[in-house]
Parts: structure tokens; sequence; C-alpha cells
């Protein structure tokens, strides 16, 4: 009887870290995060460097681990109990290092990181409760095969279903009626902003006279030349010439003082003027209310891009610019109504993926 029950333990620890796993891969592949909420625990474990492991996410090394543990739970093979042993005591340790890295390492915890984490400690003394007893796998396999189908499932359906986060009223305050609305949180010496802008630039000519775009700077601490050139930008957007001086600036070697000047001459401005608007008050306070306007909306990471309501970060490919614009365009969203049926339907599926195989459990040792 201990033994049906530790596997069964074990099974179910399995399904719920599993479950969870894929949910936080789906999640680590959105561009903003549907379950973590910006500088919460879950958020800084996921921006840390833990959050890979060998340029593998985390969350896929859970997966595979929970359903390989659930695959050796149910072969009927001699050697199969102690593969299973193997594997839950494994998944166990290694689930007791993320959470002392999530604690002393990263100093936060990510709620759902913790959940995958008890699931497969729970499985490893589930598995050394059950070891010495009599083989129990004489129950139906199919019911838990479909457990793991629809837990691996409908956490990606749910996560995909999400709707699009609320933009932060600092960026839809940027908008204009009737376009696509582009805000983009920049560093023209940071060497990802200056990967994004060609490809940016290349998504937009598409869409040419639909978009409006509002550039923001945010020059980081680190970054020597930065602050500086959004002082040059800042002046040649002032003058009409603000496409010109990015593109000037995001592929110039030199963004030094004397760097800006030779681009901003390049560019037709007028020498002394451009020098007495890089050292005006104005200039100086417009870049200090870009960098608080960032800080306001809670966001993280550079370049930031805002398309519509769709947020990326980071450098991304073509396509996915280009898709971010469609869906701005065509104003793409998925229905509330829908939204809350879905829900509703995978309740229902998650009550069956636990009862199904719980149930057959339960008929094949009476």
């Amino acid at each position: 009887m201990r033994s049906r029950i530790a596997m069964l333990l074990l099974r179910l620890a399995a399904l719920v870290g599993l479950g969870v796993s894929t949910a936080m891969h789906i999640d680590y592949m959105r561009p903003v995060s549907a379950l973590c909420e910006t500088g919460s625990g879950c958020d800084q474990v996921r921006a840390s460097p833990f959050s890979q492991l060998l340029g593998i996410p985390v969350p896929v090394i859970g997966i595979a681990g929970f359903a390989l543990l659930m695959a050796v739970s149910l072969v009927r093979h001699p050697k199969a109990k102690l593969a299973t042993l193997i594997a839950a005591l494994g998944g166990a340790a290694a689930a007791v290092v993320f959470l002392a890295i999530q604690a002393f390492s990263v100093r936060a915890f990510c709620r759902f990181c913790v959940v995958v984490d008890t699931s497969a400690i729970v499985a490893g003394v589930a598995a050394l409760l059950g070891r010495a007893d009599a083989d129990v796998r004489s129950e139906p396999v199919w019911p838990w095969v479909g457990a793991m189908a629809l837990w691996a499932f409908l956490p990606v359906a749910w996560v995909k279903a999400q709707p699009p986060p609320e933009v932060p009223r600092q960026i839809s305050d940027l908008w204009k009626p009737g376009k696509i609305n582009v805000v983009e949180f920049t560093d023209f010496e940071c060497p990802y902003c200056r990967q994004l802008h060609p490809l940016l630039t290349e998504a937009m000519r598409s869409f040419e006279g639909q978009v409006h775009l509002a550039r923001l700077n945010v020059p980081l601490a680190s970054h020597r030349h930065a602050r500086g050139a959004a002082r040059a930008y800042c002046c040649a957007e002032q003058r009409g010439k603000a496409e010109a001086m990015a593109d000037a600036l995001f592929s110039a070697s030199d963004i030094t003082p004397d760097g800006c000047e030779r681009l901003a001459v390049s560019l037709g401005l007028e020498l002394s003027d451009y020098r007495a608007c890089v050292a005006s008050t104005p200039i100086e306070q417009r870049i200090e209310a870009d960098i608080q306007r960032f800080r306001n909306a809670k966001l993280r990471g550079l370049p930031t891009v805002f398309i519509g309501s769709r947020l990326l970060v980071g450098t991304k490919p073509l396509d996915e610019l280009r898709e971010a614009f469609a869906a701005a365009q065509g104003g793409q969203s998925i229905p509330v109504r829908l939204f809350w049926l879905f829900a509703c339907l995978g309740l229902v599926a998650t009550l069956l993926a636990i009862t199904l195989p719980v149930y057959a459990f339960w008929r094949a040792g009476r």
C-alpha cells in the first residue's frame, strides 16, 4: 500500500512540475512576461544568468526531467523501478541546487520556480518511500499519458491566450490616433540598440506613412559617450534631422563630442547653433524626462520598443518586427469572452487530467 501511495504522489508531483515548467518556458519566449510582474522575484530570476544552463533555458530542462521521470515510472520492467529512483533523486538534488541559487546568488525567489523545485523534491521523497516495496506498475498507462499531454498542452495554450498587457500610460501618452505607434527607448552606444536600429528601420519601410515613431533617450552611465550622443540627437530632432542623426549615430564609430559635431556639420546643422543647443538646460531636461518616463513605466533593458501594445526587449529578428507591425496595423487582440471561455475549458481539462489517472490508479489497486 505504501508503494502505491508513493508512486501516486510521485506521478502527481511530476505532472505539476511538467505543467508549470511548460508554462514558464512558453512565457520565457514572450517579449513581455504574462506571469511575472516587473521587478518581482520571478522577474529577477528570469533576468538572471541562471535562467539558462549551457544556453538551454532552465524550464526546458524541467520539462525533459519531469517527462523522463513520468515515462520511467510507467515502464513495466524489473529495472524500471531503479531508473525511477535515480531520476527522482537526481531531480530532487537539482531542485535543492536551484533553490540555493535563488536564495544566495539571485537573492530572490520565483514562485513558479519554487513550485517546480518543490514538485521535484516531493517526487524524490516519494521515490525513497516506495523503493523497497513490490512493483506496482499494473494500472492502465493511458490515463497518465493523457494527463501528461494535457498538462504539457494547457500551459502553452494558456500563456498564448493571455490578452496583450496593458500599455503603461507613460507610453500611450505618446501615441497619435490612427497611426501605428512605435515608442523606442534607446542608447546610441548600446551594441544591442545598434543592432536593432537597421532592422526596425527596414520593418517600418513596409508601413511608410502609417507609423508614428517616438524615440526616447536612456543613456546608460556605463556608456561614456551615450549622453553626449543623446544631446546631439535631441538637437538634430529640433531642427528636423532626427532620423538622419539617428542613422548617423547608430552607425558611427566615433560618437565623442567632436565626433558628434562632425556628424552635425555633415547633416547641414550650423556649428555654433549646434554647440549652444547641446549645452542648453532644456536639452538636459528633455533627456532626464525620457529617463524618468522609462523608470515610471517600470521598464528594464535596452533597447525597449513598443510597437502598438506589443513590448519587445532586446534585438529581435526582422520577421518578428514585421509581425508586430502587422498586428498593430490590424489591431489584433483576443476577445475577452473567448479568453474566459478558454479559461473555463482549461479548468475542466485540468481536473480531468488529475482525476482520470488517479481513478484508474485506485481501480487497479482494488
